[in-house]
């Protein structure tokens, strides 16, 4: 009974240290991108967590979408230089670097293409519908209000 409490200790401590370390490692990867890209590291953190939670291993079948930042694989091949069907792209992109990568630039492009006009809270819509849709007037406000509120949650990034 004393080896199975002993375990089940090690497990719970095992698993912790793991969590930190993640959330260790995706703050880095986001400070990394957002030096990389001029992005805000509040506005990636914002975009991750809305789309994610911070699951490195989300996908979303209706976009399809997939990763941290729920990058397409249109955005995978165009900002992160993947190459591939689409699913051979969406697996690629459960790589946290290089799903942080795509999705920071199409946001720093989106950003250069939008911010003088409107704020964050309503271009960073365009992350979520496509630019398209988003130039034919479709909105999601609660997407905006959603990466926005996570915003102002982000941890400080070095």
């Amino acid at each position: 009974m004393i080896w199975l409490i002993l375990i089940a200790a090690v497990v719970l401590i095992l698993a912790v240290q793991s969590e930190a370390e993640i959330d260790m490692d995706l703050n880095e990867i986001i400070a990394r991108y957002a030096r990389e890209t001029g992005v805000e590291p509040a506005l990636i953190y914002g975009v991750v967590m809305t789309e994610s939670s911070g699951n490195p291993n989300a996908r979303n079948p209706s976009d399809p979408s997939a990763g941290l930042m729920g990058v397409t694989p249109l955005i995978g091949r165009y900002y992160g230089g993947i190459l591939g069907s689409d699913s051979e792209v969406l697996e690629v992109l459960l790589e946290p670097n290089l799903n942080v990568q795509a999705g920071s630039r199409f946001l720093a492009h989106l950003r250069a293409r939008y911010a003088a006009a409107m704020p964050v809270v309503t271009w960073v819509q365009a992350y979520n519908l496509g630019e398209t849709k988003f130039d034919a007037g479709n909105r999601v406000a609660e997407y905006g209000k959603r990466v926005t509120g996570f915003m102002a949650q982000a941890p400080e990034f070095a």
